[in-house]
């Protein structure tokens, strides 16, 4: 007898995998559900035209810098280490500006970073709105 004692012990545990499971399924279930619940549900139907308004596109001014401190702006090379080259960077970039107008700076790996800075700096200085800094897209292997 005293062995069907301890065969029929109660288990204290409680197995918590289904219940992560349905938690998991709720969770799921929720992340495909939500965007839909808050897209704009108003229904409009926009007039015709017959003239359509072309807009320019913004022009891009891109400034290479070169891993041995050279900038480039549309083919013109401005040395890192000549005063005057820098001054006339900052008011090539100054006459260049349009109010739409955006700074892409495209900056060697190998290059140093006050050198990107820099190129930053003198677009700022120049009241652009937009300086973006390109990078390339890595590649999955």
């Amino acid at each position: 007898m005293p062995e069907d004692k301890r065969s029929r012990r109660i288990m204290s545990e409680i197995n918590i995998t289904p219940f992560t499971d349905v938690v998991l399924v709720l969770l799921i279930i929720f992340m495909v559900v939500t965007p839909l619940i808050f897209q704009n549900n108003v229904k409009i139907t926009l007039p015709s035209a017959k003239s359509r308004e072309t807009r320019e596109q913004p022009v891009k001014i891109v400034v290479q810098v070169a891993e041995s401190g050279d900038y480039y702006v549309n083919d013109n090379r401005f040395a890192f280490t000549n005063n005057a080259d820098m001054s006339r960077l900052a008011s090539l970039l100054a006459s260049l500006r349009t109010p739409e107008s955006t700074v892409i700076v495209r900056g060697d790996k190998n290059c140093r970073y006050d050198l990107i800075m820099r190129v930053v700096d003198f677009a700022r200085t120049a009241n652009f709105k937009r300086v973006l800094l390109a990078g390339q897209e890595s590649r999955k292997q």
